[in-house]
């Protein structure tokens, strides 16, 4: 599965040759607090905050599983995994599934790894960055990818290797942030764009999927939120 093996250290393959050079947002994942606070206090709460208690991480968690419609013993990978939520989800889902959830971020993989142990599931933690991904082609049977979309430098090249490592046929969640369009709302994105973080416009992000074999099967838009499903043709 991967290109070249690489090395196993503390439980993590290590396939980050150097560390890239990234705007504050980005670099703050490296730090261990950003890793033990996001989840509990960020991610689990984030969606009822941004869409003011109209939808909540466990609805998106229960989505991702229904449209996945995945089957067992199957080879997921979680892109950019944070301290690996999705992972854990597919995992209790169904522990006959490999998931390999990989991050740039040591940090955020030594938690994805704590966690993992505290919830007794096993799951394969790859250090990596998924502009340029460790693996070989069409390794895998689906990729799912939440929130992280927003924090990428560059989403196509992100796109392709998706799609690369993906089999004909597989398919590929993402949930992310949408670019506003009220001044409030549009005003406070600019802000955070000044940090590193992306807003995407959908209708070019899903031109950007189709271009490397991606194409959209459906996608569910809740304010801001966007979760959407694409297939590998």
């Amino acid at each position: 599965m991967f290109r070249n093996t690489p090395q196993l250290s503390e439980g993590i393959y290590r396939a980050l040759e150097k560390r890239p050079h990234l705007p504050p947002a980005q670099a703050s994942n490296f730090l261990p607090l950003t890793a033990a606070l996001y989840e509990p206090l960020w991610r689990k709460r984030s969606l009822s905050i941004i869409t003011l208690g109209a939808f909540t991480v466990e609805r998106e968690l229960e989505l991702m599983l229904e449209w996945l419609t995945l089957q067992p013993n199957q080879v997921i990978l979680d892109a950019a995994c944070s301290a690996g939520l999705y992972t854990r989800t597919l995992l209790h889902q169904d522990s006959s599934l490999t998931v390999h959830a990989t991050d740039f971020s040591l940090a955020f993989l030594k938690k994805a790894k704590q966690y993992g142990e505290r919830d007794q599931v096993s799951p394969v933690l790859v250090q990596a960055d998924v502009s340029d991904l460790p693996y070989k082609n069409e390794s895998f049977d689906a990729v799912v990818c939440g929130g992280s979309l927003n924090e990428f430098l560059d989403v196509p090249k992100v796109m392709s290797e998706c799609s690369r490592v993906l089999k004909p046929g597989g398919k590929m969640w993402q949930m992310y942030i949408q670019r506003a369009e009220e001044p409030v709302s549009k005003t406070l994105q600019g802000l955070l764009r000044l940090s590193g973080i992306r807003f995407i416009d959908h209708k070019t992000f899903e031109k950007q999927c189709s271009e490397v074999g991606l194409h959209l099967i459906k996608a569910q838009h809740r304010g801001r939120v966007v979760m959407a499903l694409f297939q590998k043709v």
